[in-house]
């Protein structure tokens, strides 16, 4: 790459497994056709294993202003990994984000995605939003708004205001003020002593950032249901979640924009087949899975033992104190987990 060719080297990172790779493909496809011509994009895949064949599929969308690596986490990850709390579609990849900072020493700040969405504008203007004195940039949670249930969870069960609450999927990361919050440090130690049910990594990460987010502007980080707030025109990113997915139901809101970059990549035919062949069976589960996420939701709300009533009561002093030795210990095995490279 001659860099004298580019405005910006702008770092972005995915994480993936092989179950994932076609939305991350059209995740891809996407936000480089919307790229500006005048910066480089440099993007990490973040991953435990992919097949070959997949590698390819992603490798596939690489052009002039972009190069593609994946990164293979070494077995000293692993470590932390089986501590991962995993639920329903979860797999360990998403907790992927939290230890970005810590295998890239070299950045200031990174961007990461989601694989499950659908860019539309230039994701250069995100990468430039200023975050000095904060540890992310993040939009709001629109479900936590949408569902009283769970506006009440993060309130009652996490201590943070529905208002506050982020997702998780599209972080710009402050990665040298995170390095120097120990926020992967103090994630390992809060995953040993508690567990979310609900969110997983993103009430982790709500919890640790409290108080530190900037905010973004939704059109960052749209559902793809009606907001009556919400202009069209601010569209950026839309990001496929729980039931409003385009390969899993016809007719979801924004799905022509998924359906046009999809037709961009390998894995066109699969997820057309993917929405065509689901059941009334499947469709169920859908319903049922919403339904028990609620009830987990109230039943963490309601629990005295929850999070904001025990561990979220104690304050940042006396949690890192009381397990410094356990701090120390994880940024040795973070600092050993040299990961591979494949171009």
């Amino acid at each position: 790459m001659d860099s004298k060719k580019y405005n910006q080297k702008i770092p972005i990172c995915f994480a993936t497994d092989d179950n994932y790779v076609p939305f991350l493909t059209v995740a891809l496809a996407s936000m480089l056709d919307n790229a500006s011509k005048d910066n480089f994009y440099m993007i990490y895949v973040l991953t435990s294993h992919l097949s070959e064949e997949n590698m390819k599929s992603i490798k596939k969308h690489e052009v002039e202003n972009c190069s593609i690596e994946f990164v293979q986490l070494s077995k000293e990850l692993d470590k932390v990994q089986n501590m991962f709390h995993l639920r329903d579609y979860y797999s360990k990849e998403t907790y992927y984000r939290i230890f970005i900072p810590n295998l890239f020493p070299q950045y200031q700040k990174v961007l990461y995605l989601d694989c499950d969405i659908t860019v539309l504008g230039d994701v250069s203007e995100l990468y430039n939003t200023e975050i000095h004195g904060y540890y992310v940039a993040a939009a709001q949670e629109e479900v936590m708004q949408t569902f009283e249930v769970f506006g009440n969870y993060v309130e009652q069960a996490d201590g943070i205001n529905r208002k506050e609450y982020f997702n998780a999927g599209i972080l710009l990361i402050n990665c040298r003020r995170w390095r120097n919050k120990l926020i992967a440090e103090r994630f390992v130690d809060l995953l040993n002593r508690y567990k979310f049910r609900v969110v997983q990594d993103e009430d982790y990460l709500n919890v640790l950032c409290k108080n530190n987010v900037k905010k973004l502007n939704l059109g960052w980080n749209k559902t793809s249901y009606k907001n009556e707030t919400f202009d069209d025109k601010d569209l950026k990113i839309i990001h496929w979640k729980i039931n409003w997915r385009p390969w899993k139901y016809k007719d979801v809101l924004y799905e022509e924009y998924f359906w046009k970059y999809a037709k961009m990549t390998d894995f066109y035919d699969k997820l057309i087949q993917m929405r065509d062949s689901r059941t009334e069976e499947d469709f169920k589960k859908d319903d049922l899975l919403m339904e028990n996420l609620s009830k987990m939701a109230q039943e963490d709300a309601d629990d005295p033992n929850n999070y904001y009533r025990t561990d979220g009561k104690k304050g940042l002093v006396e949690n890192i104190f009381s397990t410094l030795l356990k701090i120390i210990k994880f940024r040795k095995v973070i600092n050993a987990s040299i990961f591979r490279r494949k171009k």
